[in-house]
């Protein structure tokens, strides 16, 4: 019973393994959702920014009705999003076959 006692109290002081390092490892492995679906290899950081360009896009296409600040936010927020996307790599051009 002192042992079972000793290793759950043990347990609840560590801290959780959750860190920059890791966070940057998960970010940087490679997605296979967006890989099989772009047919090239994604990382899961290129994916979130490829979702988040498409969501501010969207929403700012939503609100242009209501305010053109929010709109030109929106906008602006994605096409950085996209910029960041094609700075990381600048071999790849698309649309050209």
């Amino acid at each position: 019973m002192q042992t079972t006692a000793s290793i759950q109290r043990t347990a609840q002081l560590r801290p959780l393994g959750i860190g920059k390092a890791s966070i940057e490892a998960w970010l940087n492995a490679k997605s296979k959702v967006m890989t099989n679906l772009f047919g090239m290899e994604v990382t899961r950081l290129e994916g979130l920014r490829v979702y988040g360009a498409f969501g501010l896009m969207t929403v700012g296409a939503a609100l242009s009705g209501v305010s053109l600040l929010v709109t030109a936010a929106c906008v602006a927020l994605a096409g950085y999003n996209v910029y960041k996307l094609n700075v990381e790599h600048p071999e790849e051009k698309g649309g050209e076959a």
